[in-house]
């Protein structure tokens, strides 16, 4: 999964605006893919009005999905880092 908003990070020899990868399971019901840990990567834009996300696979080939009608809900959280 990879997002705009963020700093590029190293992934390999490769820096990119990574956000996390996991598993997806071919299903026939409606399924949801909650992580056990949150991770906190630095943001690189400080405002912005929309943001785009992409779901790739290994190959960087966008994920297919059956029905585009089902919607997909991604929910990022942010955390204010102070500095002195």
């Amino acid at each position: 999964m990879y997002c705009d908003l963020i700093a590029p990070q190293l992934i390999g020899t490769t820096k990119v605006r990574y956000l996390r990868s996991f598993r997806i399971v071919p299903t026939d019901y409606v399924s949801e893919y909650l992580f056990q840990n949150v991770y906190y990567v630095p943001v690189e834009k400080r405002t912005f009005r929309d943001t785009r996300i992409e779901i790739l696979s290994l190959s960087g080939d966008r994920v297919p999905f059956r029905d585009s009608q089902t919607p997909l809900k991604v929910v990022l959280n942010f955390r204010r880092v102070v500095t002195n």
